[in-house]
């Protein structure tokens, strides 16, 4: 196995930080599932725990619970599911 300089670990490492953070704030990508699923996989595999006392959490919960609940209406027709007819 090769050794890596240490200092270019930490420069990968932080642009996956910036990155991930920059998807954060973006409107669209912020609630799409499959990029939140990356974000919660490095925060699990750099061993980042997240409680309802880190900073911001509270506030992204209040967002999420104010947020309505889409309703699909092209999915229902005459009161059936559309997609078994």
């Amino acid at each position: 196995m090769f050794e890596i300089d240490e200092k270019l670990l930490n420069a990968i490492a932080q642009e996956e930080v910036n990155s991930l953070l920059e998807g954060l704030k973006d409107p669209e990508l912020r609630h799409d599932p499959r990029f939140l699923d990356k974000v919660r996989k490095f925060l699990k595999d750099n061993n980042l725990l997240v409680s309802p006392d880190t900073a911001g959490v509270k506030d992204l919960r209040k967002e999420v619970i104010n947020e309505p609940i889409p309703v699909f209406n092209d999915l229902v027709k005459d009161g059936t599911d559309a997609s078994y007819n």
